[in-house]
């Protein structure tokens, strides 16, 4: 082992960029670091309650992708997480974007070669997964390198109409 090896963390805090990841990549890279956001809802019995919410992203898989990790909790004490691996596939020439939900334990392919979408319209970034039965839009409104605005719309019928927004969580950098 080289001592350049010894000294280098085994752990790093979100790891690091690999310089030969397609630039593809720099789409989601605002997401990496730690986010912090809370809001006010009203629940279905009238009442109303406080989110809190927490999203970590670091660069994984030798820095060729972004895992992105949210956690929520509502003060009435129910909680939810979810992982999502972001990657782009040069050889496809597609995204690669699957959702792990953790709390109710199920894997969604969102984005792949044959199916959904990631596009840029100037500071927003879109995410179009597609199922036989619902579509959902997640828009990501990067207002600046400090704050950003997640959305998820969904469409029972292929993206002709969406619903209005079910989720909206502003997101303020921690780290």
């Amino acid at each position: 082992m080289s001592d350049a090896q010894a000294v280098r963390p085994a752990i790093t805090k979100y790891a690091e960029r690999n310089a030969n990841a397609p630039p593809q990549l720099d789409v989601f890279s605002f997401l990496v670091g730690k986010w912090k956001g809370s809001k006010t809802i009203e629940l279905p019995d009238g009442k109303s309650a406080e989110v809190t919410w927490s999203w970590i992203g670091r660069y994984v898989l030798d820095g060729m992708a972004i895992a992105d990790e949210l956690q929520c909790s509502v003060t009435n004490g129910s909680s939810y997480m979810g992982v999502t691996l972001r990657q782009y596939d040069l050889s496809k020439k597609a995204w690669i974007v699957e959702f792990i939900n953790v709390t109710m334990s199920f894997l969604r392919r969102q984005v792949n070669a044959d199916a959904g979408s990631v596009s840029v319209h100037g500071k927003n970034v879109v995410v179009i997964s597609e199922a036989p039965d619902l579509w959902s839009r997640e828009t990501y409104r990067v207002e600046s390198l400090d704050d950003f605005v997640y959305t998820l719309e969904l469409s029972k019928d292929a993206g002709r109409n969406w619903d209005p927004v079910q989720i909206e969580m502003p997101l303020s950098r921690q780290e």
